[in-house]
């Protein structure tokens, strides 16, 4: 049985970003500078791996793929190799991408600090002998010379003074503190998060390939049709159980996924639906009640439709960007441009925003400046040694449980709609958000205090 538990990985990557290897038992990434921001990384997949996932694909057409004149029995193996090589090699490529490959090179690239200015780009998966290779274009952010902004005179926004909003607060804390009692703790709802890990199992029910890698994944069995999703309902962390499909990916899905069995173990639950004023109170290191009221009313009080909250943040960029001139290559700005619009194409009125007069300059405008946000808040959280914890996911989580408590979350991992994903989030990805969240929730403290 192959594993990829126990990853040691060596560390040899030099801060000038020299030729360096990173590997574990199975994959190895190699990373050479291509030019000023621009990184190239080859991830190498053992053999090993490549010809237990073959054998395993190649088994799954033999047993559901029926050609015309072997209606009723299994075709042999041999014929199945040749006959559909080239959908089991191209079924091979994405499976272990998916599966393996991208966990792999987003934990290689956080281990060793490397400060990504966007998400790796693929940009070729080739099959050599029995090794498999895959390419990545890595765009990385040179350092900032940060001033000592600890000691930055900041003017927090102020709020509305209506007194309707301290009613509106304390409404909405009792009103929730009742609903949440009334929930279970500790066993799945629909609404609740979950993370897991799903291990490939053989037709023998034995584990094919073991791996590291976690999910979270939002339950929302009502609005979406996914047996996948009800298996989780009423169950605990440390229940497991066997799954006959696993929605690995939103856009493609693959035979593999949805043809074999996998054994999945729950490790973590964060309670959907309600707020949680214990859970708010560690996120945002409240020690009592009136503390935690006084955060709930920066997302109650609005000015021009700007909440007090969003305000906050604005300025604490604006005092930053004032102090820290850097200037962001074109071609980075380009690819964020990129991103920005394969959001926006998902919402229903993207032709609207489309056809407006200086549509091409916002966009421009909008990847620069979260260009900049995200260069300045990584090299602040490697600075302090921000780490995301198990809490820190449960506490982020826990604020997409209502339209009111959202406003609080400014970075979100790929999808503006997190909570609507289908397929389960790779644990990886979101910590990258996380630790973002954590180091701008940590910036503000100390700035307010």
């Amino acid at each position: 049985m192959t594993t990829l538990l126990d990853i040691i990985f060596s560390q040899e990557v030099n801060s000038d970003f020299s030729e360096s290897i990173i590997k574990n038992k199975q994959l190895i990434l190699s990373i050479k500078p291509i030019s000023s921001h621009l990184l190239q990384g080859t991830i190498t997949v053992a053999s090993s791996i490549v010809e237990t996932i073959r054998n395993h694909i190649t088994e799954i057409y033999q047993n559901y793929l029926h050609p015309q004149g072997l209606e009723y029995t299994n075709p042999p193996l041999n014929y199945i190799k040749e006959k559909y090589a080239e959908e089991i090699r191209e079924c091979l490529k994405r499976f272990i991408l998916k599966y393996l490959v991208i966990d792999f090179l987003q934990n290689s690239l956080a281990e060793q600090q490397i400060k990504i200015a966007h998400h790796p780009r693929l940009i070729q998966m080739q099959l050599l002998g029995e090794e498999l290779l895959y390419t990545f274009n890595i765009s990385y952010a040179t350092a900032i010379e940060l001033k000592d902004w600890k000691l930055f005179n900041f003017k927090s926004p102020k709020r509305k003074l209506y007194k309707d909003l301290d009613k509106q607060v304390e409404n909405f804390i009792e009103r929730e503190t009742q609903l949440v009692k009334k929930q279970s703790t500790n066993i799945l709802e629909d609404e609740d998060w979950v993370c897991f890990d799903a291990h490939l199992l053989s037709n023998k029910q034995e584990v094919v390939l073991e791996t590291p890698n976690r999910y979270w994944m939002k339950l929302k069995t009502k609005s979406i049709a996914s047996k996948f999703q009800q298996s989780f309902l009423e169950k605990k962390i440390g229940d497991t159980f066997i799954s006959n499909s696993f929605p690995l990916s939103e856009e493609i899905h693959e035979i593999i996924t949805a043809q074999s069995t996998f054994k999945v173990t729950i490790y973590n639950i964060c309670k959907g639906l309600y707020f949680s004023l214990e859970n708010f109170k560690r996120t945002f290191k409240l020690k009592t009640r009136l503390e935690a009221h006084r955060k709930l009313i920066e997302v109650f009080s609005y000015r021009n439709d700007i909440s007090q909250r969003r305000s906050i943040i604005e300025e604490v960029f604006h005092l930053f960007f004032s102090r820290h001139r850097f200037e962001i290559p074109k071609h980075l700005i380009l690819r964020k441009q990129e991103d920005i619009l394969i959001s926006l194409r998902k919402i229903p009125d993207y032709h609207v925003y489309k056809s407006q007069k200086d549509f091409s300059r916002n966009i421009e405008s909008l990847a620069e400046k979260q260009l900049k946000e995200e260069i300045l808040i990584n090299q602040i959280a490697a600075d302090e040694n921000i780490k995301a914890t198990d809490e820190d996911i449960r506490g982020y989580l826990h604020l997409f449980n209502g339209e009111r408590l959202k406003e609080f979350v400014y970075f979100k991992p790929f999808s503006e709609q997190l909570e609507d994903l289908v397929a389960p989030l790779h644990e990886a990805a979101l910590r990258e958000a996380i630790i973002r969240e954590k180091t701008l929730n940590h910036i503000i403290h100390l700035l307010s205090t």
